[in-house]
């Protein structure tokens, strides 16, 4: 079986466990007039549990595209745009790694639709155990989008905000204390020990008593637990590249996040997004 197209992020379905799909676009033809458009001409998905225990043969074709407008560009910024979209969009500027410090309110953000719709609505500040404990803040609904994509085993909902801003605020003064990112190594070679999520929760919580920023906290005390199609973890803590010359050959033996845990090595799909490839696959 032989698969082509331009990788997009996994998609996934379900928590126990966690169903993964390949999604590969394509295009009406190989150099289209640029375009406002975040959707490609057609997409595919496919099963990724089906492949699971199969040799996979991945070669990068030597093309990319931004996954925004389209166009063809010889280097990826930000995990798949082309550059002129990397510095006009307003879902790469910097206040997206750092909520704290949305502009919005001075008048500056690149594209005040899109934060208005998207940096005022409801925002959850969360913990979760990825590579251990951290916590993150995400506008998904589910919430659960957030937590698979990151590959936490489990996580805990800890405060509602109404908005972007004070969700990174609240985030930034919890970091002081905790982790706010997870360690790939860790999270792609073993399944982490468990952890007290609430009692936690509440330990934190008082670290925010004078914090002067409004949040509701969050009444749901259920720690949801989330389950991944793995059947082994990698030999090797090594993480592919596709490269022109250098295809990548190894056999599937789990997903978790979005990366591809193969038996020598890992390939983070999200960070190759918009890359051409060719996909054997094989028993």
């Amino acid at each position: 079986m032989i698969l082509n197209g331009y990788l997009r992020m996994l998609k996934h379905q379900e928590i126990n466990p966690v169903k993964y799909f390949l999604v590969l676009a394509s295009y009406q033809n190989e150099f289209p007039v640029k375009k406002e458009t975040e959707v490609p001409i057609k997409t595919s998905e496919y099963d990724l549990t089906t492949f699971l225990n199969k040799k996979l043969t991945i070669s990068f074709q030597k093309s990319i595209r931004c996954l925004h407008c389209a166009s063809l560009t010889k280097k990826s910024y930000n995990q798949g745009y082309c550059y002129p979209c990397f510095i006009r969009l307003a879902k790469n500027d910097m206040c997206i790694l750092k909520p704290e410090t949305c502009h919005y309110h001075k008048g500056t953000c690149r594209e005040p639709e899109w934060g208005k719709e998207n940096c005022f609505r409801q925002h959850t500040v969360y913990l979760a155990n990825t590579s251990g404990i951290k916590v993150g803040i995400t506008k998904e609904n589910p919430i659960t989008k957030r937590w698979v994509d990151q590959g936490a085993v489990e996580a805990l909902a800890v405060i509602k905000t109404e908005n972007r801003l004070d969700a990174g605020i609240l985030e930034n003064e919890l970091k002081k204390y905790i982790a706010d990112k997870t360690s790939w190594q860790k999270m792609v070679s073993t399944q982490p020990e468990p952890i007290d999520l609430k009692k936690h929760k509440y330990e934190l919580l008082e670290k925010l008593k004078n914090l002067k920023t409004t949040y509701t906290i969050e009444k749901d005390e259920k720690l949801t637990n989330i389950y991944y199609p793995i059947e082994k973890y990698p030999s090797k803590k090594i993480s592919y590249k596709l490269k022109e010359s250098l295809p990548i050959e190894d056999v599937l033996v789990g997903i978790k996040g979005q990366y591809l845990l193969f038996e020598k090595g890992v390939l983070n799909i999200r960070s190759h997004a918009g890359y051409l490839c060719g996909i054997e696959i094989s028993d």
